[in-house]
């Protein structure tokens, strides 16, 4: 099987982080009417529906080599129906608060309609993170075998003692 450099892991981070803070900014912004934070809450939550499309591009192609691990399938395929659902509807989600904006209508129950589907995208990047982290933890998805690549000598290493160590007298 041919090697090639995964990005998926690189990449998959910024819409986690993005679109949960992205979600607790606008929380505090609606909840507590603070529009500094609503406008950077919505910055983050469109850099991370953003950064979805490429992850899920990404996580597409790594999958083509996780598939091969053995018994993976069942959690790679709930891993990537979650991590397409998140996609789609912070995507969506961002284009109607970008509509609602322009048309100044972003305003008291549509900021509390968009803030409970926010929450609802932000549980769905966690789960697919959750996911993505069991394919890597329990299946090795995305890793090498280190162990294999180690080379164990048979004699125990001699540990140099530390110098810096406090001694009572």
């Amino acid at each position: 099987m041919e090697q090639h450099l995964d990005f998926h892991p690189l990449i998959i981070h910024f819409p986690i982080a993005l679109l949960i803070v992205g979600v607790i900014c606008d929380t505090i912004g609606i909840l507590g009417k603070r529009d500094l934070f609503l406008r950077i809450g919505f910055l983050l939550f469109a850099l991370g529906a953003l950064t979805t499309i490429p992850a899920a591009l990404t996580g597409n192609y790594a999958a083509e080599t996780a598939q091969h691990i053995p018994n993976i399938y069942d959690d790679l395929d709930w891993h990537d129906t979650l991590g397409t659902a998140t996609a789609i509807f912070a995507v969506i989600l961002t284009l109607i608060r970008i509509h609602l904006t322009l048309k100044k209508q972003f305003t008291h129950t549509a900021q509390y309609i968009y803030l409970l589907f926010a929450i609802l995208v932000s549980i769905l990047v966690g789960a697919s993170g959750y996911t993505g982290g069991h394919l890597v933890y329990n299946y090795g998805a995305g890793t090498r075998p280190i162990i294999k690549t180690l080379k164990i000598e048979t004699q125990p290493p001699t540990r140099i003692p530390r110098s810096d160590t406090f001694q009572s007298q």
